[in-house]
């Protein structure tokens, strides 16, 4: 039988990007369960690489520093996200119904990972100082969630429910809201209903706007 070596060579590479890629993903996964369970600070390169089974050393290969593996969390906590909820970029003709739908279900999978919306909201509040090293990429991030509401807003064409609508203004609130219970829910998980309370201001709003 001919055997081509290069083939094998070929294959073999291929073999070895994809343990690569898969090891920086187990790195991120993990990282991210640490730092929701022990939060930022209290997470270690070494607790990180003990549950991977590298060295330090090994870790650092792949995140030169904790800085940069926690930008890598965040990025990939968003990557996470935007496949989760895809169904955000395609709302042509829906109601408004249906995109608060999909905000409550983005609720209730949060509710699930109490720790690392905890991490989330204090690297937020942290990073409102403009020298902090997540100041620009939080920015960016509330920018691009605005514009895809306001987008979806647009498509959804709101101004036929509410002429005097400002998409950009009910954009801003109803993300303000979810911070806001998200915080209380943190405070106060015992208190403070997180769907519910959501469930409840997004019937004000749908209201609202069919008045």
């Amino acid at each position: 039988m001919y055997y081509n070596i290069n083939m094998k060579k070929t294959t073999d590479l291929q073999k070895t990007k994809r343990v690569r890629r898969n090891r920086k993903e187990e790195i991120l996964e993990t990282a991210s369960k640490l730092f929701a369970e022990y939060g930022y600070q209290g997470t270690s390169f070494a607790s990180i690489a003990e549950k991977v089974g590298l060295t330090e050393q090994g870790v650092l290969h792949y995140f030169p520093n904790k800085e940069n593996l926690l930008q890598g969390v965040l990025q990939y906590r968003d990557d996470e996200a935007f496949n989760r909820y895809s169904k955000f970029f395609d709302l042509t003709n829906k109601n408004i119904d249906v995109f608060f739908d999909l905000l409550v279900e983005a609720f209730s999978e949060n509710e699930k990972v109490p720790g690392l919306i905890q991490l989330f909201t204090v690297l937020v509040g942290e990073s409102i100082r403009s020298d902090h090293l997540l100041h620009d990429y939080f920015v960016e991030r509330y920018r691009q969630v605005r514009e895809l509401y306001i987008q979806n807003f647009i498509n959804m064409n709101l101004k036929k429910l509410r002429p005097d609508i400002d998409e950009g203004q009910l954009a801003s609130v109803i993300m303000a809201v979810m911070d806001g219970l998200q915080i209380q829910w943190l405070l106060d998980p015992e208190k403070v209903n997180l769907l519910e309370s959501f469930r409840f201001f997004s019937k004000m709003i749908v209201d609202y706007l069919k008045q």
